[in-house]
């Protein structure tokens, strides 16, 4: 009986080596890929795993707005500019990812919509809507799905608009017209 147990326990420990040797294997090649700068160097069997991740796909994010919220303050039709960190994709930059409003409006702002590489212009077409005491002008940048797109970078990530250093989530900046 004992000799059975000893064959048995072999079997076991056998398959638990080989089991661990698997995952350590798989473990050894998805660290391999995330850390090689470019998939030349390795055998065409590892090309086929999928990592998620990639060195150097940080997000875009919007590196700076203008004009300064006191410029703005007291122009009722001052175009708004925003530069990314890196090229976009022009094409998800849209009326429905860049949406302008004014606390005296319900509806959105219309306005002309020019992108370049790096850089978004929103230019209304009328005076900002404001009220007696003036308005909050707000601009969205969708980064977030919401049905009718968002906005991406060239490579096809989507822009980090919460600042999280993750892809996603919307970027909004808030101006105050002074009437």
């Amino acid at each position: 009986m004992s000799l059975e147990g000893d064959v048995s326990l072999h079997k076991m420990n056998k398959w638990c080596k080989f089991l661990f040797c698997t995952f350590a294997g798989a473990a050894i090649i998805y660290a391999v890929k995330k850390h090689m700068c470019c998939d030349r160097f390795l055998p065409e069997g590892f090309k086929s795993f999928s990592t998620p991740f990639k060195h150097g796909q940080a997000p875009p994010k919007v590196k700076s707005i203008y004009p300064d919220r006191q410029t703005f303050a007291f122009r009722r039709d001052s175009p708004i500019w925003i530069e990314f960190d890196r090229p976009m994709n022009n094409a998800t930059i849209t009326t429905e990812t860049v949406i302008v409003r004014s606390s005296a409006s319900e509806e959105p702002v219309d306005g002309l919509l020019d992108t370049g590489s790096r850089m978004l212009m929103f230019r209304p077409y009328d005076e900002y809507p404001t009220d007696e005491s003036g308005a909050e002008i707000k601009i969205t940048l969708l980064g977030s799905e919401t049905g009718s797109g968002f906005i991406m970078d060239e490579r096809g990530i989507a822009l980090d608009g919460d600042g999280d250093g993750k892809p996603g989530g919307d970027f909004e900046y808030t101006y105050r017209i002074i009437k």
